[in-house]
């Protein structure tokens, strides 16, 4: 199982049964949390690319709301800083692999029955390979980290492949193939997050 040894959950606490704890966005959110979310998470997805590129669809861009750059106050990486303190969140587990089955489960979020208290986010990032002609091959990232994580809580928010734990928590999940359940995001975080994020990022 080669894993990145920095990706490891290690709990004693009790694993819980998921199958039945299923439940659509409108369900665990009130009318306007619910109408808040869907707003600023599916109907203007959040992008890096110039807001020129973008403004036809609805998306917006991070830029809009004064986050750029790789540091100072308003860069991405503090905003992600920001947004792992929100959730409670030691880190975004993200992979530039053709699969991250493993990662997920030493994180203790495969199956059926898992820890449900200990919020953590396993993610899959895509990327493009190239061969170079001396033989090397080049990754290059298609999309940045925080561009990967919007794409996967919209992708599991329009799927509904989301869980109310009634302890405070909720998962997202999102697939590469749902049919052959191969998971490419698993997300555990407070059920505040969502809204917390959206106040961090537009600065309300």
């Amino acid at each position: 199982m080669p894993c990145n040894e920095n990706y490891i959950h290690n709990c004693d606490g009790e694993k819980v049964s998921i199958k039945e704890l299923k439940k659509s966005f409108a369900d665990i959110y009130d009318g306007n949390e619910f109408k808040e979310i869907i707003d600023f998470y599916l109907f203007h997805p959040l992008i890096l690319k110039d807001e020129k590129q973008n403004s036809k669809f609805g998306q917006k861009c991070l830029k809009e709301y004064q986050w750029f750059g790789n540091s100072g106050q308003n860069s991405l990486s503090t905003l992600e800083g920001k947004m792992l303190k929100a959730a409670r969140l030691g880190m975004f587990c993200l992979l530039k692999s053709s699969k991250i089955t493993d990662t997920i489960e030493v994180m203790g979020l495969k199956g059926d029955k898992i820890c449900i208290t200990h919020p953590r986010a396993v993610l899959k990032q895509n990327v493009d390979i190239s061969m170079q002609e001396d033989g090397q091959v080049k990754v290059s990232d298609r999309e940045k980290r925080l561009v990967c994580l919007f794409r996967h809580i919209r992708n599991s928010i329009a799927h509904n492949c989301t869980y109310d734990f009634n302890n405070g928590n909720i998962m997202l999940d999102d697939y590469d193939d749902e049919s052959d359940n191969n998971l490419s995001a698993r997300i555990l975080i407070p059920k505040s997050s969502l809204l917390e994020w959206k106040k961090i990022i537009t600065r309300e």
